[in-house]
Order: structure tokens, then C-alpha cells, then sequence
């Protein structure tokens, strides 16, 4: 799966989304901020030293040929690995859960990718294809897996392919610094998701000259402090689960537009913005409209109940 599947034109038809629902908004409501600030909980800070979990290939649960590596040991976790040894040859991972088809690309043989298992218990049937002339691919092997999980929080926890941090990297450090000072998980889901709308602009032309198969580098977004719908939700999502906060990456449409946002989870309760944590659900938060908005209208009135938003695939 590709983030500009149908190219730039998808982009495009997501910025002027943007632009319409910030400006339709606009006129109907007041520009006020919600206010939310956390959980206003008094206590001891929270401890903000980031965790990146470890994936690891320990060879108990495997399918390989010479051309390829499937590892799904640790697929209690909610992870699967995958490596080709196939030299200048494009491969992709197919990953078919309940009729929905995840592709991931190889892009360097020899390195493992890591996917996520992020339908939950299922079964997962995992084709490896190499490519044989132009858009025309052969199967490697193929395997099916059945999932039971040890913890359903543990796929939106975990580094991945399209969610990619790791310990020390500029999004964990940022993470730790903009938690700092926060008393419960509510605390720093609003520092941290207020940062990156306060700090990352749309990238326009990025969003109209991206390649396919793109996948964002949150060093790289930091740095230029901006970005496309798929670089705010992926660096939020990083700085969230090192900060041990489930988060889901979301790729799917937001009316007409191809986007990407979040979906965010808390035992603790409190407002971040104009989103409100109950303690028992999964909230859809999006950082490239607030963004947007610039923190002045209540996001949630576009958002609703999420019937505006079309989820296709979660990461």
C-alpha cells in the first residue's frame, strides 16, 4: 500500500480538502480555542524516558527459500518480519487480513522489514512476490498465520515499516523533552500533539510532486518543520508510542481526499484540544487539519463521529 496511491492528483485533491473544510468551518463557527489542556490532574510527573520496543527475528516460527525470509515468531506480539536476499529486485510483502490487502516494498535486500498485525486476532495470509518485468510479480512462497494476541495494544506500540523510530533518534528525544513535566498519558498526548501542530506547516509542493511508495523520515520532518498528511501522522504516532501511548497510523479518505491521520488511546481521561479521552476508546485525532486551523476552531465538529473519515487501512 502506497500513501499517494493514485499520485499526485490524490495529494492535491487532499490539500484543497484541507483548504475547504478549514474555510467552510470558518464561516460557521467562531475562531475559539476548546481549551484543553491535559488532564489537570495534580501528582509526581510521569516518567518521559522514551521506550522503543525491541522487534527481533528469533528463528522459532519460520518460512525461507533463498530468495527470501518470513519470521513470525513473535507474532503474539503483533509483528511479523520479512527479508529478501534478492539483489536489484523489487519485492513486496502482501499481507491479505479479512479481505483487506496491505503491500509493503523491500527496498534493501538483506534487512528486515517489520509489519505490523494491526487487524487483531485473524488470520493473516503473507504472499512474498519478487518482480519478473514491469508491473508483473511471482511468488516467493506464501503462508498463513493465525493471530491470537498477547496484547491487542502491542501493534500500535511497536516500531514498523511505515511507523519507523528508533532509540535516541530526534522524534524519541523530542518525545522525552515535550513530555516532560506531564503527571498522566493525557498530559503528554496534549504536549505532544500541540507541538506538532504548532511547529509543522503543509508542505505544498511536497504534497503535489511526492513520489509512490513514499515514507516518511521524522529526523527529516523535525528538521525542515514541515510536511505532507503522512509526516504529521507519523511523527505523532512515533513520539506517542515511545512515550508508551498506543497510537494507530491511519491511511484511508477523509471525504474525497486520500489522507492520513491517527487514532489515539488513553485509561486516563482529559482533553487534548478538542478531543476528550473517556478511558476506554480509541480517539481520532487529526494534526494535519488543527494544524491547519492553527488551534483556533473546534475540530471536532468536522471530524463528528468520524463518518467523514473512511479508514482503509491501520499501521
Amino acid at each position: 500500500m502506497h500513501l499517494v496511491r493514485g499520485g499526485a492528483q490524490r495529494l492535491a485533491l487532499l490539500l484543497v480538502a484541507l483548504v475547504v473544510a478549514v474555510c467552510v468551518f470558518l464561516t460557521l463557527t467562531s475562531c475559539g480555542n476548546s481549551g484543553g489542556t491535559g488532564s489537570n490532574v495534580e501528582g509526581p510527573p510521569r516518567d518521559t524516558t522514551p521506550v522503543v520496543l525491541q522487534v527481533s527475528q528469533p528463528g522459532v516460527l519460520v518460512v525461507a527459500d533463498d530468495n527470501a525470509v518470513l519470521d513470525y515468531s513473535n507474532a503474539a506480539d503483533g509483528y511479523i518480519c520479512v527479508m529478501s536476499h534478492l539483489q536489484g529486485i523489487v519485492v513486496k510483502v502482501l499481507v491479505d487480513v479479512a479481505g483487506v490487502q496491505y503491500q509493503y516494498t523491500i527496498n534493501t535486500p538483506g534487512t528486515f522489514i517489520t509489519i505490523p498485525l494491526s487487524e487483531g486476532n485473524n488470520t493473516y495470509s503473507v504472499g512474498v512476490w519478487q518482480n519478473v518485468f514491469d508491473d508483473q510479480y511471482s511468488a516467493v512462497f506464501a503462508q498463513d498465520i493465525d493471530v491470537i494476541l498477547d496484547d491487542g495494544f502491542m501493534p500500535f506500540l511497536y516500531p514498523s515499516q511505515f511507523v519507523n523510530f528508533t532509540a535516541g533518534d530526534a522524534s524519541t528525544n523530542l518525545s522525552r523533552d515535550l513530555a516532560t513535566g506531564s503527571i498522566t498519558d493525557v498530559d503528554a498526548i496534549n504536549n505532544i500533539y500541540r507541538w506538532v501542530c504548532e511547529n509543522i506547516d503543509y508542505d505544498v509542493e511536497k504534497a503535489t510532486t511526492v513520489a509512490s511508495g513514499y515514507l516518511p523520515n521524522n529526523t527529516n520532518t523535525i528538521n525542515a518543520g514541515e510536511g505532507i498528511c503522512f509526516d504529521y501522522a507519523v511523527l505523532t504516532v512515533s513520539m506517542l508510542r515511545a512515550q508508551r501511548v498506543p497510537a494507530k497510523l491511519v491511511i484511508g479518505f477523509a471525504g474525497q481526499a486520500y489522507h492520513a491521520w491517527i487514532e489515539v488511546y488513553s485509561v486516563e481521561t482529559g482533553a487534548v484540544m478538542s478531543y476528550t479521552f473517556n478511558g476506554n476508546m480509541w480517539v481520532l485525532m487529526d494534526p494535519t487539519f488543527d494544524a491547519a486551523a492553527g488551534g483556533t476552531m473546534d475540530l471536532a465538529q468536522i471530524i463528528g463521529d468520524g463518518n467523514n473519515y473512511q479508514p482503509m487501512f491501520y499501521y
